[in-house]
């Protein structure tokens, strides 16, 4: 089951990091504390430490996971990754506790976790930290031993297909919505 922790942490580390990259400025981070929907279960004085504190933890968790998956593949033990995995897996679960209460309440606010779309918070985003909380368990069940080349390159090669449908699983729902074209209003005699 190695090359499948090493997937499921290559898969991790890549939306952590689109989640980090996408707050890497001064504006697209303002931008995140103003509209990201969970930081307003927050009084509004602590959300900007808050979002500050979420973007340093998904920076841990990517620097994790990246260095633990190749000292897991040098042979070098697998503590790190483990750790970088059980981070992620803390952050997941913040996450869609936060979406599940927000959507209880009524409330749809975009994420912006990943960008600036404006795709409000849905049943399609808790399954996805459902998904990606699946990964973080099975990733931790595997042992660190015994990598052959070729399951390495496959393993990185699945995670960051995985990890790039998950980044962009708004637009792949906006793609493949079911919407009927409007119908002109007006009399076309």
């Amino acid at each position: 089951m190695n090359h499948v922790s090493l997937a499921c942490a290559v898969t991790l580390a890549g939306v952590f990091l689109a989640a980090v990259w996408n707050k890497r400025s001064r504006l697209r981070f303002e931008v995140f504390v103003a509209t990201a929907g969970p930081l307003s279960l927050l009084p509004r004085r602590w959300r900007g430490r808050a979002a500050a504190a979420v973007t340093a933890a998904e920076s841990a968790v990517v620097t994790a996971c990246a260095v633990g998956a190749v000292l897991a593949v040098l042979g070098q033990g697998g503590t790190v990754l483990l750790l970088g995995l059980l981070g992620a897996g803390a952050l997941l679960l913040i996450f869609t506790v936060a979406i599940g209460l927000m959507l209880r309440r009524g409330e749809r606010a975009p994420c912006h976790c990943f960008g600036t779309r404006d795709t409000p918070l849905g049943l399609a985003h808790v399954v996805r930290n459902l998904f990606l909380l699946a990964l973080c368990v099975l990733g931790s069940l595997g042992d660190s031993s015994g990598f052959a080349v070729p399951g390495v390159v496959l393993a990185v090669v699945a995670g960051l297909l995985a990890a790039t449908l998950v980044i962009r699983l708004d637009d792949l729902l906006a793609l493949f919505s079911t919407t009927s074209p409007r119908r002109p209003t007006g009399n076309l005699r």
